[in-house]
């Protein structure tokens, strides 16, 4: 950093008045993330992750233009990601904590050099989101209820469907985005049994069952294979139905 200012008096003590030159330590980085986590606004959507590359705690902050309007409740069924390419500088600003000064730490995008990639089919994906929220309205109180049971005991996507078929739900309803949609299809191919339950994932695997959690960056528990489903879920989650 060059700046130009005057010295204290005593000579101890500069004085900065302009900043003339600032050249910060730059990171380039290159990755996919999900347009459902991004926060649409008018004119631009912000996306917010964890990074933890940098330094512990730190953020990664970036914002695009997409030309689609704000507050829709279909954008967190989106499954589209784009690509992007940018080049990240170190931000930072200091909070008071009690009686201690604590350096809050996240790397933000140069607009300048910000590249964004949306997919061939973005609108295509759109329009299926749209269609998916308008059908979670038409069924919305049969929806309520299966909330309801999966509030208080993990359920598996089988009886839910069950559950849902006895509402007079269609039976090619996808009723696991109904808490929180995570890349649940990735595991949902290999896995013997999804269970729901409250804004949880969990997949039992051949040889292992994985939790997915709506935690900071997504926590994703791995467990050893039980030999009983239903005695695992009652330690994983003390005090629930079963």
């Amino acid at each position: 950093m060059l700046a130009s200012g005057e010295r204290s008096r005593d000579g101890k003590t500069f004085f900065a008045r302009r900043i003339i030159a600032f050249l910060p330590e730059t990171r380039q980085r290159r990755f996919r993330a999900a347009l459902r986590k991004c926060d649409f606004h008018d004119d631009r959507a912000l996306y917010v992750m964890f990074a933890g590359n940098w330094s512990s705690g730190s953020t990664l902050l970036f914002c695009t233009s997409f030309g689609t309007p704000p507050g829709n409740r279909w954008e967190h069924l989106l499954g589209a990601k784009m690509e992007v390419n940018a080049t990240f500088v170190k931000s930072g600003k200091y909070r008071r904590h009690g009686h201690q000064w604590q350096l809050v730490t996240w790397e933000t995008a140069l607009p300048s050099r910000l590249e964004v990639w949306l997919p061939a089919d973005f609108q295509q994906q759109i329009e299926a989101a749209k269609r998916s929220d308008h059908r979670f309205g038409q069924y919305s109180a049969a929806l309520d209820k299966v909330r309801a049971v999966i509030q208080h005991q993990p359920m598996e996507k089988a009886e839910l469907e069950r559950m849902l078929s006895a509402l007079n739900v269609p039976g090619d309803f996808d009723v696991a985005p109904i808490t929180w949609r995570p890349d649940y299809d990735q595991l949902s191919g290999r896995a013997r049994g999804i269970y729901l339950f409250r804004d949880e994932y969990i997949f039992d695997l051949e040889k292992a069952v994985v939790v997915e959690a709506p935690q900071l960056g997504n926590a994703t528990y791995l467990f050893a294979k039980p030999r009983n489903m239903d005695s695992f879920l009652g330690r994983l989650h003390p005090g629930v139905e079963r």
